[in-house]
């Protein structure tokens, strides 16, 4: 072997091991290394500093900070769990937290705190260090807050218009907010869920468009001023002459759920009083009661005013022995010529004798290409509207069928076979089962 040879060999042999040692994650783009610690809880995150040198400040650059339940299970493991008095939890869990803000370097664009439901909550030491982030996450350019667990009544105002936020989530919250001139001016999605309000007001937002209202005391969409509402979703325990849909019209999604029975005497249709509102819906579904409340008073045939824009429609809790119930279902469904995607999930016991054979249209819609059976127990009223479907949908694409846990196999499977033998509008109709429930139509 000569020794030009020998040299050109070395040389290969010094290049593939300088490729071998080559670190190869420290030159990583910064925009690559932002996602990926995005991607990370914070503890582990702030971890990648070990990494190398590159990755010593890069935690302190991400523009988002989630101090969520495995941030809680984490700093519970390691500090926590040692203390017993529980004051000092509360102090070693703020401080931890406190500690990454102010080692952070750079715009912090979305923050999310929980509050550990293990310790004694102490409202005076979480507010103290609350109100001293604000200005810290204003300063920092902050867009989406997300808070849970600050339920108390001895907490005090927090500002959140000092804050140029678009997105909202309070869970668990006791809201003494005095809104402040000009309001929530930027926010455009807000959700409340479990939030107390202290007393009543009228928070200005001119550029809300989503509005989420869970289970919250005193505070309904008419606290809310946002001219530019388009998607409002809302469960309540008690239907109150508070619950208007008065200035929805340009609501184009809207759902609606009602934990109790709602307890009304009307000679009125309560389906033209409610969807007279909804001129431009476009995703409309109920649940719970609230068929019960739709359904007061009947339903004609069709409403007067078509609903020209909805497109999907889900109806939970119907019972299909109800005739008013059922004749609300009917009223929808044939007063929407443009209906495309239709969700049936949760039907009572029982069955309605005949009702959809009684039933004279020959076609329900010229749109109508997907319909979702969530928990079929394979009743007879069941079957019936199944039937009613594919023989009056011209357009049908698929019906998915997802059975109920408490279905007996073979009711499930003498339900098939009946469905197989239901003659068809549509010639492309296929009949599709389900494994997992569907839980939101707006997701299909």
């Amino acid at each position: 072997m000569t020794f030009s040879l020998q040299r050109r060999m070395e040389k290969s042999r010094i290049r593939k091991s300088a490729r071998f040692k080559k670190d190869i994650i420290s030159e990583l783009p910064q925009n690559l290394k932002e996602t990926i610690l995005c991607l990370l809880p914070i503890r582990d995150a702030v971890r990648t500093a070990i990494l190398s040198r590159d990755w010593r400040h890069c935690w302190t650059t991400i523009p988002q900070l989630a101090f969520d339940d495995i941030f809680l299970d984490s700093v519970w493991d390691n500090y926590l769990e040692h203390f017993h008095d529980e004051e000092l939890k509360m102090l070693k869990f703020v401080s931890v937290i406190n500690k990454v803000i102010l080692l952070h370097n750079g715009p912090i664009l979305k923050f999310s705190l929980s509050c550990p439901q293990d310790i004694d909550n102490d409202t005076l030491v979480f507010q103290d260090y609350i109100d001293q982030w604000i200005p810290l996450l204003s300063r920092n350019g902050i867009k989406q807050l997300t808070i849970e667990g600050f339920m108390s009544e001895h907490s005090t105002a927090l500002n959140f218009s000092s804050l140029n936020l678009t997105h909202l989530r309070l869970v668990d919250f006791w809201f003494p907010y005095t809104p402040a001139s000009g309001g929530l001016t930027c926010l455009k999605y807000l959700e409340l869920i479990d939030v107390v309000i202290a007393e009543e007001h009228v928070f200005d937002c001119p550029v809300l468009e989503k509005l989420t209202l869970v289970n919250c005391e005193g505070l309904f969409r008419m606290n809310f001023r946002a001219p530019h509402l388009k998607y409002f979703h809302q469960l309540v325990s008690f239907m109150t002459p508070e619950i208007s849909l008065a200035g929805l019209q340009n609501l184009i999604q809207y759902s609606f759920w009602l934990s109790r029975d709602a307890i009304v005497h009307t000679k009125a249709f309560n389906v033209v009083k409610v969807l007279s509102c909804l001129p431009k819906i476009e995703k409309f579904s109920v649940g719970m009661n609230f068929i019960k409340y739709l359904a007061a008073g009947g339903a004609p045939n069709r409403l007067h005013e078509p609903l020209l824009y909805l497109k999907t429609l889900g109806i939970y809790d119907i019972n299909l022995t109800d005739v008013n119930e059922v004749s609300t279902l009917l009223c929808l469904i044939q007063s929407s010529p443009n209906l495309c995607k239709l969700h049936i999930k949760d039907t009572k016991e029982g069955d309605l004798e005949d009702y959809w054979k009684k039933v004279s249209q020959k076609s329900i819609g010229d749109h109508l290409k997907i319909v979702i059976f969530s928990h079929f127990r394979g009743l007879k009223a069941e079957l019936e509207l199944v039937q009613f479907l594919l023989g009056h949908s011209p357009l049908l694409k698929t019906m998915f069928i997802h059975c109920g846990q408490d279905i007996n196999k073979d009711v499930a499977l003498a339900a098939a076979e009946e469905m197989l033998r239901f003659p068809r509008a549509s010639t492309r109709a296929e009949i599709k089962h389900l494994e997992h429930v569907v839980e939101d139509i707006y997701s299909i």
